[in-house]
């Protein structure tokens, strides 16, 4: 068989007007009906109408891929704000995912809307997201405390600092008041709950990144 040097894409996107009935399934299922509907006459008939035409020129088709997708417009969209406030760090293609995923199946009740924007987006991404970041904090010594700054990684996914290795020693002072400077016009509040051997135990909450999220997610996308 002889080898493609050709690709050739033909789209065609179809607005319907659809029964309830076939509105009420979810996404795979909405698919699947479609894709049966259509059956072989649409799915195969396509490119064999395709090879007959190219044959008249000499060409011939060696292959082909059919993609099908749907989106139903009568479900209510889930305001952006809110997935961000849930899912800070999300790209906006996994948002647009996530959006997706929970298109007609979200509670009316805030809080239990968060939780569960929250729960699907790290079923969706729960990998380590490190952003450069330097703390801002106080170095205790002896009885005295000095300012000090750290560098440190934050992580978007859940809000967790680490410290540089070659400042895991340091004990800073506890409590609300050590400020996190990520990248250089973004400044977080984080809070120092106590030290381990990898060094201070540090946060800043999901809430305050995702009122940097834009600058934040840029950040890490473009270290990676």
């Amino acid at each position: 068989m002889s080898k493609p040097n050709l690709k050739l894409h033909v789209a065609f996107e179809f607005e319907i007007d659809a029964p309830e009935a076939l509105l009420a399934h979810d996404h795979a299922t909405l698919c699947k009906k479609l894709s049966d509907m259509l059956g072989a006459l649409v799915l195969q008939g396509m490119p064999k109408v395709t090879a007959t035409q190219l044959a008249k020129a000499g060409a011939s088709l060696i292959g082909h891929h059919c993609h099908l997708d749907a989106k139903n417009l009568s479900l209510p969209a889930i305001d952006r704000a809110v997935m961000i406030a849930a899912a800070p760090h999300l790209t906006d293609e996994e948002l647009g995912d996530l959006a997706r995923q929970l298109a007609g199946k979200t509670p009316d009740n805030p809080a239990e809307l968060h939780r569960l924007l929250r729960r699907r987006a790290l079923a969706l991404v729960n990998e380590y997201r490190l952003v450069p970041c330097k703390i801002e904090g106080k170095l205790k010594s002896g009885g005295t405390f000095t300012d000090i700054t750290v560098e440190a990684s934050l992580n978007l996914t859940n809000g967790s600092i680490m410290v540089e290795e070659a400042h895991r020693h340091v004990h800073l002072q506890q409590g609300v008041g050590v400020i996190t400077l990520v990248a250089a016009d973004v400044r977080i509040a984080g809070n120092c709950e106590g030290h381990t051997l990898s060094g201070p135990v540090m946060n800043v909450s999901i809430a305050d990144i995702a009122q940097s999220r834009d600058a934040l997610i840029q950040l890490w996308q473009a270290k990676n």
